[in-house]
């Protein structure tokens, strides 16, 4: 009798390890799509340099970690709906989400902003389970890309989640009433409380910062926002602003989430209000997230210099051809 409980509990633990097998093959062969445009050379942009700003502009900057994830993630509808009404609030120009990785909740937060300003939206699929990576706008998002970062951690770690993610930096190009703005979102390799993904995370802001360079209209100001999981004065931190010669726009220390102006001899930033998005789910003692979210108000003037970047601009791309159309809106469904 003992002999066949062993024998029966060796061919379920065997069936187990096949089965699991089977679906991390799987999943590994999925894991290198990417359902957004990664090749800058199908940019139309790059090629036709965009008009400057003729004008100052004001724009409402919001960066903001959901957590919208199983198992660490609790009452997600819930706090979807509130994180949502607390967008409308704010009234926000343009806003980067990250670990928006459920369709379902992330059709609730779309849901939940309906009648408000923020009536474009692009989701950034990667990888098996997505980049999470979501950008809401109140203006036209007229040309979207993605660079996956070739760095992302360990595949069999599959409780670290990084590497399934297929972790990477969305561009949206976006049309204001003066002008274009490109606006980058990103979400770097987690620490998960060890010095383990250093490495890994200090290659993935060397890469950002060379996107950005690569990817940049210069005409136009640029925006970077996201979760970085590097504070400021870290090793990581300091690569990511000296290679990309970035600026910091944010007037409070908000850790590991940040607001920054990409490099431009064009226009000058100017921070007016950086304001965290805390508090709990209404009626409820669940926050809206594991982090803060923050918005700036920052007012954007040209130099009267953008003029002589656009052909420089154009140089960096000569003999490129595009080979799409410019971006329509994006649907609602993201």
């Amino acid at each position: 009798m003992f002999g066949k409980v062993v024998k029966a509990v060796a061919v379920a633990l065997f069936l187990f390890i096949v089965m699991l097998a089977a679906v991390v093959a799987v999943a590994a062969v999925f894991n290198g799509r990417t359902g957004i445009v990664t090749d800058l050379r199908k940019s139309i942009l790059l090629t036709r340099p965009a008009a400057p700003l003729a004008d100052d502009v004001v724009l409402k900057i919001v960066t903001f970690n959901i957590q919208d994830l199983y198992v660490a993630g609790r009452n997600r509808i819930s706090r979807m709906k509130a994180i949502g009404e607390a967008l409308c609030n704010l009234d926000p120009d343009i806003v980067g989400i990250q670990e928006s990785f459920i369709e379902k909740d992330r059709q609730k937060l779309l849901d939940s902003i309906e009648g408000s300003r923020l009536v474009y939206n692009q989701y950034y699929k990667s990888g098996t389970v997505g980049c999470g990576l979501l950008v809401l706008s109140a203006y036209p998002i007229v040309e979207t890309f993605f660079h996956r970062y070739e760095q992302n951690g360990k595949w069999y770690k599959f409780y670290h989640g990084d590497w399934w993610a297929g972790k990477g930096v969305a561009l949206a190009r976006i049309a204001l009433p003066q002008g274009l703005i490109d606006f980058y979102d990103t979400h770097a390799h987690a620490a998960y409380g060890s010095t383990e993904y250093d490495g890994v995370r200090k290659f993935q802001m060397r890469s950002l910062a060379r996107f950005i360079l690569d990817s940049c209209l210069r005409t136009v100001p640029a925006v970077l926002v996201g979760d970085m999981n590097c504070a400021p004065g870290s090793i990581q931190y300091n690569t990511l602003v000296a290679g990309a010669h970035l600026q910091r726009l944010m007037n409070i220390d908000s850790k590991i989430d940040h607001i920054f102006g990409a490099p431009s001899d064009n226009y000058e930033y100017q921070v007016l209000e950086t304001l965290p998005i805390t508090g709990n789910v209404p009626g409820q003692t669940t926050p809206l997230s594991d982090h803060p979210g923050y918005m700036s108000t920052i007012r954007v003037r040209p130099t009267g210099t953008a003029t002589s970047a656009a052909s420089s601009a154009a140089s960096r791309h000569v003999g490129v051809t595009p080979k799409v159309n410019l971006a329509k809106r994006v649907p609602a469904s993201g």
